[in-house]
């Protein structure tokens, strides 16, 4: 709603530069800032890295799930055999491997979160400093975010993202 809310004062802020000159010196672009997060250089080698973390947690949380799998298992199977001590030392066990998974899993998921927010942030403020850059350069009035929702239509010769990836990675 908020997207939404800034896309529409965007859009007032333009009609009115409009009224006070002239068409011709309003200049729009739109860019897809998802689409430069992920295409440009940076952004790439930070998913990767990204990638590398995930399957780190993922072999992790596997190891340790199959290790709570083969408790449940054995204590399935030989829960009416056991000797009642034994039975209940393997119950305890089987719970506190079943706590550790859940709780390594949630952490993982707070890590993941964290990080991907983190090497997201660091990468929006550089595209964010290039994209004034750019405008500033090119005299554009203002330079809309395409996927964000608020942008309904915009004409290809107005979306200047594959200028901005460009310009990002020549400058990182």
């Amino acid at each position: 709603m908020r997207l939404f809310l800034s896309a529409v004062i965007a859009v007032a802020f333009v009609v009115s530069a409009a009224t006070s000159v002239s068409a011709q010196d309003v200049r729009i672009g739109v860019i897809n800032l998802q689409r430069a997060l992920n295409e440009s250089n940076s952004g790439k080698k930070a998913k990767a890295r990204f990638k590398e973390q995930i399957d780190r947690m993922q072999s992790d949380l596997e190891r340790k799930k199959n290790e709570v799998d083969a408790l449940k298992d054995q204590l399935a199977k030989k829960a009416l055999v056991m000797k009642e001590e034994e039975r209940r030392n393997l119950e305890k066990e089987y719970q506190r491997k079943l706590r550790e998974f859940e709780r390594a899993y949630e952490d993982s998921q707070g890590e993941l979160q964290f990080k991907d927010s983190e090497l997201t942030r660091d990468l929006v403020k550089q595209l964010q400093q290039v994209i004034q850059d750019y405008g500033r350069r090119g005299g554009y009035t203002v330079i809309l975010e395409q996927a964000g929702g608020g942008l309904l239509y915009g004409a290809a010769h107005i979306d200047i993202t594959d200028a901005i990836i460009a310009e990002y990675n020549q400058k990182y």
